[in-house]
């Protein structure tokens, strides 16, 4: 943490204070949760709105634990554009609560209609059960709104910043060409996508695994599940090596992903209401839903941006992050000495270029 800029310690130190802070306060909100739950006896459908109304309070804390990791990778690697997406994220959050709320009112009021009440000296009937919950529930959670709201207005002022002060040092450090600049910049918003997409590719396969009590499909989560992590670790390889067939073998994946989740969208929310395993349900899966195959659109757009970088020889992550003499002293008959060649060639080029500039200045 010491190599961090001021402003870099600050944002740092505020993201995971954020995570303190929403952290306690949803611990208490998931204690009355099951305190709630406690007084009923659930039939198999309303088990599973509980198992997944938790599964929802686990998911929105790992949200702020993935803000963390990615403030944090953020300011080690210099990528503003992470900055931007951390801002974005928060937001997504914020909706994120929201729809939660409305989640938790779904298993007060539907998910114990057919359950069993079970009275004792503390709750005569299930009203007052409610009535007493719910003056606990709602405080808390409106709470976790305010703050999260404001906070977000503080990160957004800290990213500006923080932007700025970034966007300096990689100038510093990609000048000479231009198209080097863009295709960093490029390659920087591919990783920040793929990032977030294992986020929410990983939380809406979560969702499933109640897939029993719920009506959902188990062969269709263990699919996304194995499929899911595969592709994403092919996006990771494909970007962070600029291995640009991997890459290419990506791009069909995503687009037969982008498929799915269209014909899944649809599924969601025009299941025929008679067998609708969907209806309690609907609003936060579609949430995900949406919000992925945006996400997973733009993964496909710049995808096809970097690969097209790629075959033009215009390399960025290879060419500054490889030291010259290792790419002097590697072996005449290894398979990478061309590439490698190349790219030195290309980097001497930019470095000419950025000299000459200097001096003109």
């Amino acid at each position: 943490m010491s190599r961090f800029s001021l402003l870099g310690k600050i944002t740092l130190a505020s993201v995971i204070g954020q995570l303190i802070i929403v952290a306690v306060l949803e611990s208490l909100v998931i204690y009355f949760h099951v305190e709630f739950v406690g007084n009923f006896i659930l039939d198999e459908f309303g088990d599973g709105i509980s198992q997944v109304d938790l599964i929802y309070h686990l998911i929105f804390i790992a949200t702020f634990v993935f803000q963390v990791l990615m403030c944090i990778d953020a300011l080690i690697n210099k990528n503003p554009i992470q900055l931007i997406a951390l801002v974005i994220f928060n937001l997504l959050t914020l909706l994120y609560a929201i729809i939660q709320l409305h989640q938790h009112e779904i298993l007060e009021d539907e998910g114990t209609e057919s359950a069993k009440f079970i009275p004792s000296n503390r709750f005569k009937n299930r009203e007052k059960v409610k009535i007493y919950f719910e003056a606990r529930l709602r405080p808390l959670e409106y709470t976790i709104l305010a703050f999260i709201s404001t906070f977000s207005v503080f990160l957004a002022f800290m990213a500006y910043k923080l932007y700025s002060e970034m966007e300096w040092d990689n100038y510093k450090k990609y000048t000479g060409d231009i198209r080097i600049r863009k295709a960093f910049v490029t390659l920087s918003i591919l990783q920040t996508l793929i990032k977030m997409d294992i986020f929410f590719i990983g939380a809406y396969a979560i969702q499933l695994i109640p897939s029993q009590k719920m009506g959902y499909s188990i062969i269709e989560t263990i699919i996304i599940f194995v499929l899911g992590v595969t592709l994403l670790l092919m996006s990771w390889v494909a970007v962070s090596r600029e291995k640009k067939y991997v890459l290419l073998s990506n791009i069909n994946s995503i687009v037969i992903s982008i498929i799915y989740i269209i014909y899944k969208l649809f599924r969601v929310n025009l299941h025929p209401s008679s067998s609708d395993c969907y209806r309690f349900t609907r609003i936060i899966i579609t949430f995900f839903l949406v919000t992925t195959f945006v996400l997973i659109s733009a993964t496909l757009v710049y995808s096809i941006i970097c690969f097209s970088n790629m075959t033009k020889g215009i390399y960025v992550f290879e060419v500054y992050n490889n030291n010259d003499t290792d790419i002097e002293n590697s072996s005449p008959n290894s398979n990478n000495t061309k590439r490698y060649s190349k790219k030195l060639s290309l980097k001497r080029k930019q470095q000419h270029i950025s000299s000459d500039k200097m001096i003109i200045n």
